[in-house]
């Protein structure tokens, strides 16, 4: 049985220290749960199979630590990791959950006038412009990935697992990366005609494509239809994308005032010259807009909602479900595969008292996850082993960082006490953890947390003597910049590290305009510190494929600063970490 027939897991199990509570959504290439973390925080846990998604999962991860920052228009990665600890099978990636719906849902079920569309389109613009300047294309702008907050009103772009970075090597095989066709821009579309049957042919997203993507949605937004009419190819007629202008807005809905409907078009432009240069232009753009607003941006653009009879009816379902609910980060394409039809965001009441069970509606064509009167339903949901019992089998893997087994009877040994010992803590605090629930139970599970304290973390230290002078004039590099590094070819699983090993560079570390500073297989040599949950490295020299060697000074970093966590299934003298991380530019070692 492979990891696409397993049921659910139960509510209850322990994943890296989280407890499932529910399923929330589950497709071609992973499910997705709600977890809590012994402190009560909730988040979504994705769990995707390595033989399906593995390089899609840790690509999103380490976009993730490029963009970890408290924002209010996007949804962050708080870690990642292998499941279980003992021959992983799956990548798990913890990610923020959102209380709020889809941009189109959003939309649907308000009266929205032109201002609150202007102002969910700035926001989304904000959060392209601080992805765009980490050098990564979203490449999947849509309202599926777009979360409107019950908070506060505000957009949230979310979703990264088919986004890509400056130096990532090509996952996809094939003309398009794994987009939505009916937001692929004209260069896109011109590519892949211009480019049919070439073998190796593959096209490059770039800021234009997530700008003109934008500006599909902006249009929808603002007419309640798509720029062009339904085509044969991907539903899409490519002909009118790369030849025909959109009808403009305002023969559409005469409610779309003329300067509004501006700005749209020129995000719909041909070729990404005729767009706005960038995200921070369009913002501005969109900051001049606000400011010519008057009364008539205050009217409803769709007559406002009606709800009577069956609709009401529906509604309501929708709004028992929704309510209260949690926007799912849910990974787009390669997590819901092909999908097409609903939404890709799903919603669940909060708290959730219900045992974590299979979605049970399909979607329909067109969108990625069902709309929210009923849960998504699994297409062959990739999802880890069941535990059983649920409870009881939940403490083992963090317990132990193995898989669970059942619990024997202590038995009387001859070998060394301070080898049996630990083996013995740990059975008497699964035993203890059995028959405990809710709060007790996170509170007894995590007190198990494995990973032993071997040293504390690495004193400040300077940096080699040249070494900045030689990032920042020879290779052209900056402080504080960033780049992805892996440990060895090895995916799915985590990797033992000794104090020297290595790290290497994969794919071409460029400077911000384009020169290359360390190319391909560049191996970065240093010293890896122990501490009580991460492995600290200061890399104080970088030999390239070539030969040629450079004094550096680069330390490990992941998502929430300095280190990369130690992984389950570590013990003294056989430290495990995450296949991939990154390193940085420092010129000193905190």
């Amino acid at each position: 049985m492979n990891a696409f027939d397993m049921p659910p897991l139960p509510p209850g199990t322990l994943i890296a220290g989280d407890v499932v509570e529910a399923v929330l959504g589950a497709g071609g290439f992973g499910t997705v749960y709600q977890v809590r973390s012994p402190q009560g925080r909730r988040a979504a846990l994705k769990m995707v199979p390595v033989e399906r998604g593995e390089e899609r999962a840790w690509r999103e991860a380490l976009i993730g630590s490029r963009l970890h920052l408290h924002h209010p228009n996007l949804a962050r990665v708080l870690g990642a990791g292998s499941w279980p600890a003992k021959d992983p099978r799956f990548v798990y990636l913890k990610l923020e959950l959102v209380d709020g719906v889809t941009l189109d849902v959003w939309a649907r079920e308000h009266a929205v006038d032109t201002g609150q569309v202007v102002d969910r389109v700035l926001e989304v613009a904000r959060a392209l412009a601080v992805v765009h300047a980490a050098k990564v294309v979203h490449r999947d702008v849509k309202e599926a990935n777009i979360l409107v907050r019950r908070g506060d009103g505000q957009a949230v772009l979310v979703d990264f697992g088919v986004s890509y970075y400056a130096g990532a090597p090509t996952i996809t095989a094939g003309l398009f990366p794994p987009d939505t066709p009916l937001y692929r821009s004209p260069e896109a579309w011109r590519f892949g005609r211009e480019n049919k049957g070439v073998p190796g042919a593959h096209y490059r997203a770039g800021v234009g494509d997530d700008l003109y993507a934008l500006g599909v949605v902006f249009y929808r937004l603002l007419t309640g239809r798509d720029p062009f009419l339904p085509g044969e190819r991907a539903g899409v007629d490519v002909e009118a994308v790369l030849h025909q202008a959109p009808l403009p807005p305002h023969l559409v809905n005469p409610r779309v005032p003329r300067a509004v409907e501006e700005v749209c078009l020129r995000l719909l432009e041909k070729t990404p010259e005729a767009r706005y240069p960038g995200a921070v232009e369009l913002c501005a753009a969109l900051e001049a807009l606000r400011t010519q607003a008057d009364e008539s941006w205050k009217v409803p653009l769709h007559g406002g909602v009606k709800v009577a009879g069956r609709r009401r009816t529906r509604v309501l379902r929708a709004t028992a479900w929704a309510s209260m609910g949690v926007g799912l980060v849910l990974g787009g394409g390669w997590l819901v595969g092909q999908w097409r039809g609903g939404r890709e965001v799903a919603t669940l009441p909060s708290p959730i008292t219900s045992p974590a069970e299979q979605p049970t509606r399909k979607a329909s064509a067109g969108q990625e996850v069902a709309p929210p009167e009923s849960p998504p339903e699994s297409a062959r949901a990739a999802t880890p082993p069941p535990v059983e019992p649920p409870l009881a089998a939940a403490a083992s893997p963090a317990a132990s960082g193995k898989d669970a087994a059942p619990v024997k009877k202590q038995q009387k040994t001859t070998g060394p006490q301070r080898d049996t010992q630990p083996k013995l803590t740990q059975a008497a605090a699964r035993n203890v953890c059995l028959g405990l629930t809710g709060a007790a139970l996170q509170a007894c599970l995590s007190a198990q947390q494995q990973v032993p304290p071997v040293r504390s973390e690495p004193p400040p230290q300077e940096c080699p003597a040249g070494a900045v002078r030689t990032m920042t004039e020879t290779l052209g590099l900056r402080i504080g910049e960033r780049t992805s590094v892996e440990w060895s070819d090895v995916r799915g699983r985590p990797v033992q590290v000794r104090e020297d090993t290595p790290v290497i560079i994969p794919g071409h570390w460029r400077t911000s305009t384009g020169q290359l500073a360390l190319p391909d297989g560049t191996r970065l040599s240093g010293r890896l510190h122990f501490g009580e949950k991460k492995v600290y490295g200061r890399f104080t020299e970088a030999r390239t494929p070539g030969g040629e060697t450079y004094r550096v000074c680069m330390d490990l970093y992941y998502f929430d600063g300095p280190g990369t966590p130690i992984q389950p299934g570590s013990e003294p003298g056989n430290m495990l970490v995450g296949p991939l991380a990154e390193v940085r530019v420092v010129d000193h070692f905190d």
